[in-house]
């Protein structure tokens, strides 16, 4: 056997079936080998992990493709952080980190829907931690426009910046003090007002008995089932002033009673006083004070039927100095005259 260096430019060999010859140069290197044409190599077992040439079979056997690949068994990645929003696969340890399960899920944080979601409609009412859909919305709440409520509506501090119309037979307002700051409070108002539908109006205070103070259409008067009494300093008054003093209307001259007169005392102090028919009603009383020291007359007018309580006779009158008489009205043109000083 020899042993040495070879120097040639083809090698001829034997293929089994004749002879082939090759150029050496054309041979791959051991390092670092270039290959032409298709090169064929013995394919490893799927899942081998050596140094040996992997054929297209084993990868083919043994690897997914890049693009839609399909995977067996299962497969492992490295978890991505919390809330990675990339092209990196994910874990299960992601998904459970980073979203909520599909059944029952409990979000944290500010949760989002996106419009058009769709979620189980709970039973009205529900009040837990559950998604509220737009039906289960609709079903349990009041829209704020216009609001419509049902049942017994309570609530705690309520504040309306528009009109408030309540429907119904009975108001209850459960409170210790009731405030408004409207001055005038109308009642009664119904679609065609009149005295009959006023008719017994008014309020009612609940004791040990009601107390009452209410509109009677019959007399035509407002009535109160108790005494009335007013503080120190007040009084009861009417057109004329407090009920409990006579208004004066002070004369210096011949002096003709009005209609106003009703209820006063003319303070007449020269010229007297004359009385004429239809000026006053009945149930009126007119007092007439002579203010001077002298005697005045109080004229019976054309029509008027003026009788002396102390004589019965009719007629004028004569005031002396100082003197005071009343004139009580049993009609326009009928009076009863009475006083000191009268003759």
């Amino acid at each position: 056997m020899a042993y040495g260096d070879l120097k040639v430019n083809n090698l001829i060999y034997d293929t089994g079936s004749g002879d082939a010859s090759r150029s050496v140069v054309s041979i791959p290197l051991t390092a670092s080998p270039t290959f032409t044409g298709t090169v064929t190599v013995p394919t490893p077992t799927a899942g081998d992990n050596s140094t040996k040439a992997a054929t297209t079979a084993f990868v083919v056997a043994s690897f997914a493709t890049k693009a839609s690949p399909t995977f067996t068994g299962t497969v492992v990645v490295p978890t991505a952080t919390a809330g990675d929003n990339s092209t990196a696969a994910a874990s299960t340890a992601f998904v459970v980190a980073s979203f909520a399960n599909l059944a029952s899920p409990t979000f944290t944080g500010t949760p989002t829907l996106p419009t058009g979601t769709i979620a189980t409609t709970q039973s009205a009412g529900n009040n837990t931690t559950a998604i509220a859909t737009t039906a289960f919305v609709t079903a349990s709440f009041a829209t704020k426009a216009a609001p419509a409520f049902t049942g017994t509506a309570t609530g705690v501090n309520l504040t309306l910046s528009g009109d408030l119309t309540v429907q119904g037979t009975t108001t209850t307002i459960d409170t210790t003090n009731l405030d408004v700051e409207d001055k005038n409070i109308t009642i009664g108002k119904v679609s065609s007002p009149s005295d009959t539908t006023a008719d017994g109006g008014g309020w009612t205070l609940k004791g040990a008995s009601d107390k009452t103070f209410n509109w009677v259409n019959s007399t035509d008067s407002w009535t109160s089932s108790e005494n009335i009494e007013v503080a120190a300093g007040k009084f009861f008054k009417d057109d004329k002033g407090n009920l409990r003093s006579i208004p004066s209307n002070a004369q210096g001259g011949a002096y003709v009673g009005v209609a106003a007169d009703a209820g006063k005392a003319i303070y007449i102090s020269t010229g007297g006083v004359t009385l004429n028919n239809s000026v006053f009603a009945a149930g009126d009383a007119v007092t007439i004070i002579n203010n001077s020291g002298s005697d005045q007359t109080i004229t019976q007018g054309s029509g008027v039927t003026l009788h002396n309580s102390a004589d019965a006779s009719t007629g004028n009158r004569t005031l002396a100095g100082r003197g005071m008489a009343t004139v009580w009205f049993a009609s326009a043109s009928v009076g009863y005259i009475s006083g000191a000083g009268l003759s």
